[in-house]
């Protein structure tokens, strides 16, 4: 019997650090045209309180449409003059969404701003994890991540036919110039 309470006890602590964190999905923005770069922006979780001193964790989710490199920037939001968060003994890690494999991880080096990217990501859905501690009562943070596509290379046949193609042009262009 103590065998089952056990078992019991055990899954209902599983459950309840999985569901310790909830995760945002976050739309990728409206690009304008001609701007193939695609762009997520994002701000601090909102379901906690934000006291000065406490650590934070947030969970982000967001989908790679194509292979792309992508790049991250965190930057504290200003209450006045003062930062609202700081990042140092934090950062920020991207993992594969599927099975958390992890692809990219930056340390902090500055308190109000985090930067870090050219990680060339495969078309999925990715999760970033920023963590850090709140420096103001309220304070805030704001994020971008963005993807530069990477640029296709053509196949050979479509460069066999552009060379044929291109063949057939000069062929009837000397033809003209013969008759």
């Amino acid at each position: 019997m103590t065998f089952f309470k056990q078992l019991i006890v055990t899954v209902a602590l599983a459950m309840s650090a999985f569901a310790a964190h909830a995760d945002t999905f976050v739309n990728k923005d409206i690009g304008v045209p001609g701007d193939f770069n695609n762009t997520w922006t994002f701000s601090g979780s909102t379901d906690t309180a934000h006291a000065a001193g406490k650590y934070f964790e947030d969970y982000f989710i967001f989908n790679v449409p194509d292979t792309q490199y992508i790049s991250v920037t965190l930057t504290s939001l200003l209450r006045g003059t003062s930062d609202g968060v700081s990042f140092l003994g934090g950062g920020f890690l991207i993992y594969t969404y599927s099975d958390g494999d992890m692809m990219a991880a930056v340390d902090a080096t500055q308190s109000h701003t985090v930067t870090g990217g050219a990680w060339l990501l495969g078309s999925g859905t990715y999760g970033l994890y920023v963590a850090g501690s709140y420096a103001l009562n309220g304070g805030n943070y704001g994020g971008q991540i963005l993807g530069t596509p990477v640029m296709a290379v053509p196949e050979p046949s479509s460069i066999l036919m552009l060379l044929a193609g291109m063949a057939l042009v000069a062929g009837v262009a000397q033809r003209r110039r013969r008759s």
